[in-house]
């Protein structure tokens, strides 16, 4: 895997295209649609099934993860210990060597979630005996989908999805399957479709980014399905420790969260002539972007290293590149757009009317609190990244470089203007 930025007169070359670009007129309408189908998107929660029953193409030997495709070979310690996971809770592999050895012997496929209308935080890893969040926008009938938090609740992010593979990581989420799983599901069937456009849009203005931060969300969440989880579950024990396991897991609400971000982005997708980015994700190793206008195509470039807070013990030496498909949600002005960790409240406030600098248009949804409700900044545009250079915001969990090793922390960082060059780089080459 080789990564070369273009070299300055290689940019100068595309910046003197993009002035002298054709068919702007026709892409400023596509981009206009592209707006105008997301908007008019009404994704809602209608329930969990198997992934193995739901996922689009989903098959026995297939691994989804998060980010544009990989190798096994390529892919990172924190990644790999994810996969290890996955193929131990299926029962592929009795331990972590012959998990290894199968994945070397190329006995198990791996994809992206994404080019399964799926989606997962961190390592992302979904097995085809995982239970998904399932979403369905009201208006297409188009579904998404997400796999389960699998936090275990200690705040210490000893879970699968930031490479645990350890007994108590499985465990744990074969106690999710066979107890929590029926008991949310009911739990939706009793309430009926959850909508959460307006759980994002009231988390924003609680102070939540809905990306690491969903201190509100989750609660509001919670609120949402607590009658129906009252009627699902009888057994007082069981009801106990499936809603501490909410109260305590604060990202509990991200994955469906991403999944609803996901069924946004699906239906500003395949507009020819559009510039949108419908994809921004990470897999540890490279951060790859789809464009509504080229279709299903990846363009990557490799992924940055975030800054920020990061646990007791780890350095920053320790943290792996960036990972994880939650960079849905900035793909719809959450996360780093509007709440950035990397320093002040102001400099944050900064960042986001930057990036209406480099958006098509501004979210009728989710508003920003601290520009007196100013909609988030929306549709981001690969020809206005490339031409002003300046990169998306992105605030990311971190991972560790090692498998098998707990969360590294929180931080902040941007995407490879590398992705956004060779994306804006095709879309020219199309247009001739």
């Amino acid at each position: 895997m080789k990564y070369q930025l273009p070299i300055k007169p290689q940019l100068d070359e595309v910046l003197e295209k993009l002035q002298n670009l054709k068919f702007k007129g026709a892409i400023q309408q596509a981009n206009i649609e592209t707006i105008k189908r997301m908007k008019l998107a009404s994704p809602m929660l209608v329930g969990i099934g198997n992934a193995r029953d739901h996922v689009p193409g989903m098959r026995e030997n297939l691994i989804l993860h998060a980010g544009p495709p990989i190798t096994w070979k390529q892919a990172s310690g924190a990644l790999k210990g994810a996969i290890i996971a996955g193929l131990l809770f299926e029962g592929l592999a009795k331990n972590k060597e012959e998990a290894i050895e199968m994945m070397k012997n190329e006995e198990v496929d791996l994809e992206p979630c994404h080019d399964h209308h799926a989606v997962g935080p961190m390592a992302g890893i979904i097995t085809p005996s995982m239970s998904v969040y399932i979403i369905e926008d009201q208006i297409s009938g188009h579904r998404t989908y997400a796999n389960l938090s699998d936090d275990l609740g200690d705040y210490c992010g000893s879970s699968i999805r930031f490479g645990v593979y350890e007994k108590r990581a499985i465990d744990h989420i074969h106690w999710l399957e066979n107890n929590v799983v029926p008991v949310l599901n009911q739990a939706i069937r009793n309430v009926g479709a959850i909508d959460f456009l307006p759980i994002i849009g009231k988390s924003i203005l609680m102070g939540d980014d809905c990306h690491v931060t969903l201190n509100a969300a989750t609660p509001l969440f919670l609120r949402a399905l607590m009658p129906g989880i009252l009627d699902a579950c009888n057994n007082r024990e069981l009801l106990t420790k499936i809603i501490t396991l909410i109260y305590r897991d604060d990202l509990f609400a991200l994955n469906p969260i991403m999944a609803t971000c996901k069924a946004i982005s699906d239906a500003g997708s395949h507009v020819s002539y559009s510039s949108i980015v419908t994809v921004m994700a990470r897999n540890g190793t490279e951060f790859g972007i789809k464009v509504s206008g080229l279709g299903d195509q990846w363009f990557t470039g490799l992924a940055e290293i975030g800054r920020g807070f990061l646990m007791p013990g780890v350095t920053p030496s320790d943290v792996n590149r960036d990972m994880g498909d939650s960079a849905i949600t900035e793909t719809m002005g959450l996360g780093g757009t509007i709440k950035s960790l990397s320093g002040s409240s102001q400099h944050a406030i900064d960042i986001t009317l930057k990036m209406y600098g480099i958006t098509h248009a501004e979210s009728d949804s989710f508003r920003v609190p601290g520009l007196d409700g100013r909609g988030t900044p929306m549709g981001l545009d690969i020809l206005k990244i490339v031409e002003k250079n300046l990169r998306p915001a992105i605030n990311s969990g971190l991972a560790q470089k090692n498998m098998n090793r707990y969360m590294a922390g929180v931080g902040f960082l941007h995407p490879p203007m590398e992705a956004f060059i060779n994306a804006t780089i095709a879309f020219m080459d199309r247009e001739e």
